[in-house]
């Protein structure tokens, strides 16, 4: 028997352990659950960013940490026609003036009333409550017409929110290409403008560790083990109720674990126990999407088509396009077209991925898991993709590493467990998730 916890922090990734740390350091007895004892395959280039508050909390500047703004969002349309953006509004406006691109007069406009929505926080903060604090949230929201509306705006579509100030096709796309990725939303889906806010939020600008540094997640866990945290691994079997303060969770034939709280830092990693981000409960709809990605090792460098290797790039050819693979994702089949995000690591590999894969294929009735055929299928469709604006690269291809990570498949082990907490921002994971651990353990920065 391990703990008990205050807190036990599922998954491992950079969010995960950046929260660690942080209720570490202020006292908390944690621990963090992976999957496996041994490091996980790196499948990412940038990271999201961290914000100061977190670097002064863990004192980063000690292990010569080097970050640099990812350079650019690039989309890959159709024809050779391509959209950026940049972390600067203005040298977005002037790029899509040069490019004759009628909404960049319209650009500030559009960023500052997305930044006024993600300012008001309405739905974060419910989502961030305890339930007293989101029944009194809830009946607040219905008694004010103003707020009530602005949350309807983010709780929409982002189809919608995009068409309320945007007219440029090629722009939506964009957007929604990039906004839409790690969530493997649709842009006509409820819930969708969230994301999209979230993304153009300045704070879930990503990052990437310079040449000379060390990995961030090399650097936190280093941090991790000096505050105490405490690293578990294996898979969960059962969650129970041990007390009214405490649960216990089972981990493989002979370990077990009791802890305050359970803590999800993404809402991908709790999808992938099947744990609703929103609800922080249980899921019970079809399976959904699943992350799948592959790590192309080359012969030779190929150089990126906008010429800027320390972008992150997006293949699709319309929002519609976007939407059609989100509908066969959900109905359990491979999309006719896969919208694809890649970037290159630093050593010249490309990183490839897409959250438009089923999470499960719907076949003869029923639901079925991934196979090793169906990976193969699914890197033929990326290679295609990637191999469709940059012509040359089949030949370069030497070797292929994949990771998928799909929805708990079956019955959840956390049926009937209340005492769940998941961050669901998308995008700026790690100041979000660190924000929540904050509220949850009581800290007042």
């Amino acid at each position: 028997m391990n703990g008990p916890f205050d807190i036990l922090i599922i998954g491992d990734d950079e969010p995960a352990l950046c929260a660690a740390a942080c209720a570490a350091k202020a006292g908390s007895r944690v621990g963090v659950l992976r999957k496996n004892a041994t490091h996980r395959k790196s499948f990412t280039a940038s990271t999201p960013a961290i914000p100061n508050f977190v670097w002064r909390r863990l004192e980063l500047q000690d292990y010569d940490l080097a970050l640099n703004p990812v350079s650019t969002r690039v989309t890959l349309l159709n024809g050779a026609k391509e959209i950026s953006t940049f972390y600067n509004d203005r040298q977005t406006a002037d790029w899509l003036a040069a490019k004759e691109i009628k909404d960049h007069h319209i650009w500030s406009d559009f960023t500052d009333e997305v930044a006024s929505l993600a300012h008001d926080n309405f739905v974060a903060d419910l989502q961030f409550s305890t339930k007293k604090k989101l029944r009194n949230g809830l009946a607040k929201l219905l008694s004010d017409p103003y707020a009530l509306d602005r949350a309807a705006r983010m709780t929409g579509a982002s189809e919608t929110l995009l068409d309320d100030y945007l007219t440029d096709g090629s722009l939506k796309a964009h957007l929604s290409a990039h906004a839409l990725s790690p969530s493997g939303f649709g842009p006509r889906e409820q819930g969708s403008a969230a994301a999209l806010i979230n993304f153009l939020d300045e704070t879930a600008w990503p990052v990437r560790p310079d040449k000379s540094s060390q990995s961030i997640r090399t650097i936190l866990e280093k941090i991790c083990q000096t505050e105490g945290v405490s690293f578990l691994a294996g898979r969960i079997t059962e969650v129970t109720t041990a007390s009214n303060k405490h649960i216990a969770l089972s981990i493989g034939a002979d370990e077990s674990v009791k802890t305050r709280i359970i803590f999800f830092a993404t809402p991908e990693t709790a999808r992938a126990y099947g744990v609703d981000q929103n609800l922080s409960s249980p899921m019970v709809d079809a399976p959904g999407h699943a992350n799948f990605s592959v790590k192309f090792k080359l012969a030779e460098f190929i150089d990126p088509p906008a010429g800027d290797r320390d972008g992150i790039f997006q293949i699709v050819d319309s929002a519609t396009e976007i939407q059609e693979a989100r509908d066969s994702a959900v109905k359990g089949q491979f999309p006719k077209k896969l919208p694809v995000e890649f970037e290159y690591t630093r050593n010249g590999e490309i990183i490839a991925r897409s959250s438009f894969l089923p999470g499960a294929f719907f076949e003869d009735g029923e639901w079925r898991g991934w196979t090793g055929q169906d990976r193969q299928a699914a890197v033929t469709l990326i290679k295609e993709r990637l191999t469709s604006r940059m012509p040359g690269l089949a030949a370069q291809i030497r070797r292929t590493e994949t990771e998928v990570v799909t929805p708990y498949l079956g019955e959840t082990p956390f049926a009937g467990c209340d005492q769940i907490i998941v961050q669901c921002r998308p995008h700026n994971t790690i100041s979000a998730a660190v924000k929540l651990i904050d509220e949850v353990i009581g800290r007042d920065e």
